[in-house]
């Protein structure tokens, strides 16, 4: 970590202050505040604590947005990323084209993930991962022959990204104020034991829960249902965690009406809850598709001397 006196000397504050107030727009900001106070500004960072511009040290509690999984500033990590740009930084893998670090990669997070998924396809972040996902499920019914089937089902106070498709997936009303969002998403109930109904036990409650599942389908119609998306723990909605067996039996509902099974593990997955994927390991479930992002290996995979 820098001392005060090195970051002071690194940064002058009031002029990256300045600089950020000026011409950089965030994300989940309140700009009528943001006009007059702008923004804390963090310069570095060393394991769980950064440091901001004026050099005062804080505990990175979030993890940076949940993403810093082994901490802030691993040498090794560095090391191993430095490694690779010098030798390839990038190289397409577009048509018939591939490169070492992601082929290596892919394999190694087949091996990791339940053993019915072996197929690895990358994308830029979360809410990228989503997006594609749906896409991609909807080309897969078209190919079958299936092309009504386009909604898709997710869940009130789920977060799922801020892309468009992503957002439209998002169950969390503020996130979307007086943004358009696409009409291809039903939203369900979340699964929150802490405001199920009162008097309702959490078997009771789980019954409830697939009961409104079940009559969105016969609603619906199957035909027109292309997948059910489900973080296994709501992440931003309230770190929610549903009934006992409750994602299992959501699945078993989806595979009886050619429904897939998304599970968006972004905030679950690598080592939050015990294992790389939660979905097979805690919940019990063998999901057609599982989204990855935060936390995701950061670390090419070194590829011996040249």
């Amino acid at each position: 970590m820098m001392t005060q006196q090195q970051a002071q000397a690194s940064y002058d504050a009031q002029d990256l202050w300045h600089k950020d107030k000026k011409h950089f727009i965030h994300p989940f900001t309140d700009f009528s505040l943001f006009h007059e106070k702008g923004c804390d500004l963090i310069t570095d960072s060393d394991g769980i604590y950064v440091e901001d511009v004026h050099g005062n040290r804080f505990i990175d509690g979030i993890a940076g947005l949940w993403c810093v999984n082994v901490g802030h500033g691993r040498a090794e990590i560095g090391q191993a990323m430095a490694e690779q740009a010098t030798r390839m930084a990038y190289f397409s893998t577009f048509n018939n084209l591939s490169n070492a670090p992601a082929t290596e990669l892919a394999a190694k997070l087949a091996e990791l993930a339940p053993a019915h998924l072996n197929h690895v396809f990358y994308s830029c972040g979360g809410s990228t991962a989503n997006d594609a996902t749906i896409r991609l499920v909807h080309y897969y019914f078209n190919r079958l022959g299936k092309p009504s089937k386009k909604r898709i089902l997710s869940r009130t106070n789920a977060y799922h990204g801020t892309t468009y498709m992503a957002a439209s997936l998002t169950g969390i009303a503020s996130n979307n104020w007086q943004f358009d969002t696409l009409d291809l998403v039903t939203h369900l109930s979340e699964a929150n034991c802490y405001r199920r109904p009162e008097g309702m036990s959490e078997t009771e409650y789980c019954d409830h829960l697939l009961n409104e599942l079940e009559q969105t389908i016969d609603r619906l119609g199957a035909d027109n249902i292309a997948a059910f998306i489900a973080e296994p723990i709501m992440g931003a909605g309230g770190v929610l965690v549903a009934p006992q067996g409750y994602h299992s039996r959501v699945q078993a509902v989806c595979r009886a009406n050619d429904i897939l099974f998304i599970a968006d593990e972004v905030v679950t997955g690598f080592g939050r809850l015990g294992h790389f994927f939660a979905s097979e390991a805690v919940f019990e479930t063998q999901p057609d598709i599982i989204n990855v992002a935060k936390g995701f290996p950061q670390a090419t995979p070194h590829w011996g001397q040249r």
